[in-house]
C-alpha cells in the first residue's frame, strides 16, 4: 500500500500529534503530496450524495502512513466555495488502525472533519510511538496545532512514556 491521505503524523499526547496527510481528495488535511491508493473490497461513489464509501478491508494510505477499517466514508464538501474533491468528513466503523513508519493509533471507530481540523479516536483508544503508550476512551488531535486530549476510561487515562527515545537511542542500555 502506499500511504493514508487521512490520518496522523508525529506525536504521543504529550508525544503524539496527530496530523493528516492530503491528496487530491484529501489535500487540505495535511502536506502529503504522493499518490493515495484506497483499497477495498467493494467502493461505492454517489456524486450525487457527495459520498465515497468503502466496504471490506477498506484502507486508504498515503506518503507511509495507512488507515485501514471494515469501513470507511468520506463525504464531501459541497455548495459555495467548494471544490471537487474537497472533504468534508471521513468516518471509520469498526476497528480501526492508523499506522506510520513511528506511530500506531487502534480506535473502535474514528473520526476526522477537515474542515475543523481535527481527529477523533473513540472506544478503547492505544497510541504507540516507539515504547511510549497511551490509553483511553478517546483521543481528540488538532491536525494544525497538535493539540490533543484524551480522555479516560474508567475516568483515568493510563500511559507509559519513555523519554529521550530517539532514533538509534539505545535507551535500555543505561542500567547496568
Amino acid at each position: 500500500m502506499t500511504q493514508l491521505k487521512t490520518l496522523v503524523a508525529p506525536g504521543l499526547l504529550l508525544l503524539l500529534g496527530l496530523g493528516l496527510a492530503g491528496g487530491t481528495a484529501w489535500a487540505q488535511a495535511n502536506s502529503g503530496n504522493g499518490p493515495v491508493e484506497v483499497a477495498a473490497d467493494d467502493l461505492v461513489y454517489d456524486p450525487e450524495a457527495g459520498v465515497s464509501i468503502l466496504v471490506g478491508n477498506a484502507s486508504v494510505a498515503q506518503d507511509g502512513a495507512v488507515l485501514r477499517a471494515p469501513r470507511i466514508r468520506v463525504t464531501y464538501l459541497r455548495g459555495t466555495g467548494a471544490t471537487n474533491g474537497d472533504i468534508d468528513k471521513v468516518y471509520t466503523e469498526g476497528e480501526t488502525f492508523y499506522v506510520t513508519a513511528t506511530e500506531k493509533i487502534r480506535g473502535d471507530r474514528a473520526v476526522y472533519d477537515a474542515p475543523a481540523n481535527t481527529v477523533q479516536f473513540f472506544g478503547n483508544v492505544v497510541a504507540v510511538q516507539g515504547k511510549s503508550v497511551l490509553k483511553g476512551s478517546q483521543l481528540t488531535l488538532n491536525t494544525k496545532t497538535r493539540a490533543s486530549t484524551m480522555r479516560g476510561m474508567d475516568g483515568r487515562v493510563r500511559a507509559v512514556i519513555f523519554p529521550n527515545q530517539g532514533q538509534g537511542s539505545n535507551s535500555g542500555s543505561a542500567k547496568k
